[in-house]
């Protein structure tokens, strides 16, 4: 069943039970009821009575009841006729009144209650009766019969039901119309979304219904964007494993090659050499695949630590290679400062030795500059060199797993093309900003530990 048709029949079913409820109160309690606040009234007038009030007439004008009395004396029909002629006398009419001597015994010790029904003449009079002295007191409070007013009010209260009813069917399909229809825009939004085609569902309704569209919206927004990444990481792995079975095959084929020269005795005393020096470079392949894959899945292990002295050491260990090729290496910091800095000290040092051995391999002008600067809380760490005939378009790229500028300067350093993606999963996992900038045909890498 549609929302539309519950709150239809649900509310409609609600005000059907209101209203028959309100019947059943009308005709089982609304005559009791009415009858015992007027015996509440009654008491008050007998309470102001035995208090010893002489005015009556201003009782019986302050509560609108009639008061008569007579003394008990003569036979219980003689006293029953002065009683009625007493109300008489005061403009009401009894046709059925009786006081027993029942009555006359139980008003020694308390007073009494009782309702006359006129028959006929379609009203009721409640008394009550009180004895002081040798007098009996009768305090009547004509009502009106209730069942006729209660049958008119409930034919009324059945014909407002009806109409009430109608209206409410009218209603409720107005408004169930209004807040359904971007429940309905919702569910095809939801559909699309299920079907991977990510759009946004304007709703302003300022509601629980709106607020339910913003959700929808945002988790769109994020699974479009999740995609997106699920996607181009994809791309990434297969360009990865294309670049893998390269970087494989071509040592793979010369071991196969320098093999097949051994068992053919065609070996000169260099081929076992070669084959080891391909087997070390695919070992060292394989390594930092299996480095930078552990990288996504190890917890840092942040601690403060003085990155300037971390700088210095690594730079130093590269001081031989620099010397055989004539290569500057110039460091830019104050040694009395202490550029501490929040990370995991050692994938700062995979970092850092990294970021130098590139340094040292690519530039083209043989002059490597360092530098730290402090500001404030943050730290930035700036490595410089020249790079000869590079454009913009390139820096897009050097994050690529095995992507060389050129060939490497020196041959004491191998690589593997996989030293700047490990850079870059490092410091992202930090969340730092990082990057290169290229001006004058120098590259600078900066990086800012905040």
């Amino acid at each position: 069943m549609k929302i539309r048709n519950k709150f239809t029949v649900g509310i409609s079913s609600i005000i059907i039970c209101i209203f028959i409820f309100s019947i059943l109160i009308n005709i089982f309690l609304v005559d009791r009821y009415y009858i015992y606040e007027q015996r509440k009234v009654l008491d008050k007038v007998a309470s102001e009575i035995q208090r010893g009030t002489d005015n009556l007439q201003q009782i019986e004008e302050k509560y609108a009841v009639t008061i008569v009395y007579s003394k008990i004396s003569g036979s219980l029909d003689q006293f029953n006729e002065r009683i009625i002629s007493e109300f008489d006398r005061k403009k009401i009419k009894l046709n059925k009144f009786w006081i027993t001597e029942s009555t006359l015994n139980t008003l020694k010790d308390k007073s009494v209650n009782k309702l006359y029904d006129q028959g006929k003449s379609k009203y009721q009079v409640l008394t009550k009766f009180i004895k002081i002295d040798n007098y009996i007191i009768a305090i009547g409070l004509p009502l009106p019969h209730m069942e006729a007013t209660i049958e008119i009010i409930n034919r009324f209260n059945i014909f407002l039901m009806t109409i009430s009813v109608i209206l409410i069917v009218l209603l409720v399909v107005i408004l169930s119309k209004k807040i359904t229809r971007p429940l309905e825009s919702l569910k095809v939004l939801s559909q699309d979304i299920a079907n991977l085609h990510f759009r946004k569902e304007e709703i302003n309704t300022n509601d629980e219904v709106g607020e339910l569209a913003k959700s929808i919206n945002i988790m769109s927004e994020n699974l479009e964007k999740a995609q997106e990444e699920i996607n181009s990481q994809n791309k990434r792995l297969k360009e990865l494993m294309s670049d893998v079975s390269h970087e494989l095959k071509t040592p793979l084929s010369l071991v196969k090659v320098y093999e097949q020269g051994i068992s053919d005795g065609l070996d000169d005393g260099t081929f076992r050499d070669t084959i080891e020096e391909q087997l070390e470079k695919m070992d060292l392949l394989i390594e930092k695949l299996l480095f930078w894959t552990e990288l996504e899945s190890t917890s840092l292990n942040k601690y403060p630590f003085e990155l300037g002295k971390r700088v210095v050491a690594i730079a130093r260990k590269y001081r031989l290679i620099l010397e055989e090729n004539d290569i500057l290496l110039s460091l830019s910091l104050d040694m009395d400062m202490e550029y501490v800095i929040h990370a995991d000290k050692a994938a700062i040092d995979v970092v850092l030795d990294n970021i130098i051995t590139n340094a040292i391999k690519y530039t083209n002008d043989k002059n490597i500059e360092i530098a730290l600067t402090k500001n404030n809380n943050s730290v930035t760490l700036t490595i410089v060199n020249g790079v000869g005939e590079m454009d913009e378009s390139d820096l897009q790229n050097v994050w690529r797993p095995f992507y060389v500028l050129e060939k490497s300067r020196s041959k004491e350093l191998s690589g593997t093309g996989l030293g700047l993606p490990i850079i870059k999963s490092i410091l992202e996992n930090h969340e730092v900003d990082f990057g290169f900038e290229l001006m004058n045909s120098r590259l600078t890498f900066f990086v800012t530990f905040a």
